[in-house]
C-alpha cells in the first residue's frame, strides 16, 4: 500500500504517540517486584480557557514517594480519561528524586474543549530511567 507523501508525516505521528500511550507488557508471570516508586496522590484542574484555538490549559500534579535507596530518574505520565478509560488529553514530566524523598510534580498541558465534559477520570503511570 502506497502512502501519499502528503499524509505520511501524519502516519508517522500518529504512530509514535500510539506507540508512547501504549503500556508495556510484560511476557512472563513472574511476581510483580516491589514497588521502588509509589503514586500516593494525584490531582487536575482546568486554567485559561483558550477561545481561539478551542483549547484549555490544564495543570496537573502527581506525589511520588521513591522507596528505594537509589537516586532514580522517574517519567510520570498523566491521563485525563473519558469512561472507558480512553486517553483525551496526556502529558509527560521527568525529575531525579532522591532516596527516601517524597516529592510532588507538577506541569501543564492542553486538551480541545469539546473533551473537557467527558473527562471522568484521570490516571498516572510512573516509568524509572529513560524509555527506550
Amino acid at each position: 500500500m502506497q502512502i501519499s507523501r502528503r499524509f505520511s508525516p501524519y502516519f508517522l505521528m500518529a504512530a509514535a504517540l500510539i506507540m508512547m500511550a501504549a503500556p508495556l507488557q510484560e511476557a512472563s508471570s513472574a511476581p510483580p517486584a516491589p514497588i521502588d516508586v509509589e503514586v500516593l496522590e494525584h490531582h487536575w484542574r482546568p486554567d485559561v480557557v483558550w477561545e481561539k484555538i478551542g483549547k484549555t490549559k490544564f495543570f496537573w500534579s502527581a506525589t511520588v514517594r521513591n522507596h528505594s535507596n537509589a537516586r532514580r530518574r522517574i517519567f510520570v505520565y498523566y491521563d485525563l480519561l473519558s469512561a472507558d478509560n480512553v486517553p483525551l488529553a496526556s502529558n509527560v514530566a521527568n525529575k531525579m528524586i532522591e532516596p527516601l524523598q517524597t516529592v510532588e510534580i507538577t506541569s501543564d498541558s492542553y486538551i480541545n474543549n469539546t473533551f473537557l465534559p467527558q473527562i471522568k477520570n484521570s490516571r498516572v503511570t510512573v516509568k524509572l530511567g529513560f524509555p527506550n
